[in-house]
């Protein structure tokens, strides 16, 4: 079972890895993620990039993009590039937070209500399809006014609505997959229902649901960029480098100094189109229907 399983996520894998937007999104996201780890040496400005206005910032002030200051300066003149670069850990790893921590409680709530039954699978279901209904903005409304606003605030709201989903392809397969030879062959040997859930469910449970958060993964990350706009658009200074809070601070000066604005959302935007193409990739390369619709149309 398993290694049928294995063998039709490699064909799909093998099957992306010969399509050009399949390999264009890793490109892509590649190159993001070494500007987020080389950003403190890449950049010339790593204390302003970090949200300390030098003094040299003070005396520059906001100037628009040049030669010098290639993506502009800010209100209080700190390089807009070393901003971006620096802003894109934030951003990348926030979105990484969220799809971890929604998919280890999503996999691990839906294979316990999905083969554990009785009450376990009561109280999850309803579980689920309360947190399914919660919209994340007003998750992260009512956080923020207990935690305060911050990164951790916005990550830990999204995990809360997000993880639903997962764990509704993971109990809906559970449910499936008990009922199969091999899970019924190991309750007789008086294998422990915990093993058997961890052992044998877990292994063909998780790469599916796994491969929906990566088609997923670009939805996310405009997510978190959406409600950090809004921390932004609302925040009293600008300190950490985030895109989305970037995009939403400099929205307010946005027929003044539109490049504040602009540079954070481009990147943001280069973001999600390289999480689309891979999503996209997985997303037809595993269904045959999808396949088809492309083959008839092109």
């Amino acid at each position: 079972m398993t290694k049928r399983y294995s063998s039709a996520r490699n064909s799909v894998l093998r099957r992306c890895w010969h399509r050009v937007d399949f390999k264009a999104g890793v490109a892509i996201l590649t190159s993001l993620a070494l500007i987020a780890l080389l950003s403190p040496v890449l950049v010339p400005y790593p204390e302003e990039g970090e949200g300390i206005v030098t003094d040299d910032a003070r005396q520059r002030g906001p100037q628009p993009p040049s030669v010098r200051y290639l993506f502009g300066t800010d209100v209080v003149g700190r390089d807009v590039l070393s901003r971006v670069f620096i802003g894109s850990r934030y951003s990348l790893l926030q979105t990484t937070v969220v799809i971890l921590g929604s998919l280890v409680l999503g996999i691990v709530l839906g294979i316990l209500a999905g083969y554990l039954r009785g009450v376990y699978e009561v109280a999850i279901s309803y579980a689920i399809e309360l947190f399914i209904l919660l919209p994340p903005a007003m998750v992260a409304a009512a956080l923020s006014v207990i935690a305060g606003p911050s990164l951790y605030v916005v990550a830990a709201s999204l995990i809360a609505t997000w993880w639903a989903w997962y764990a509704r392809i993971a109990y809906l397969l559970s449910r499936q997959i008990r009922e199969l030879d091999f899970i019924k062959v190991s309750e007789a040997l008086g294998f422990r229902r915990i093993y058997i859930a961890f052992r044998h469910i877990l292994p063909n449970v998780a790469p599916t649901v796994v491969m929906q958060s990566i088609v997923d993964s670009s939805s996310i990350l405009l997510e978190v960029a959406t409600i950090n706009f809004l921390v932004g658009s609302i925040a009293a200074s600008l300190d950490t480098p985030e895109w989305g809070i970037m995009v939403g601070y400099g929205f307010r000066y946005i027929t003044t100094y539109w490049w504040m604005s602009l540079f954070p959302g481009f990147f943001l935007i280069i973001a999600a189109l390289g999480f689309i193409l891979i999503g996209d990739s997985i997303s037809e390369e595993s269904s045959p229907n999808l396949r088809r619709r492309w083959m008839r149309w092109f």
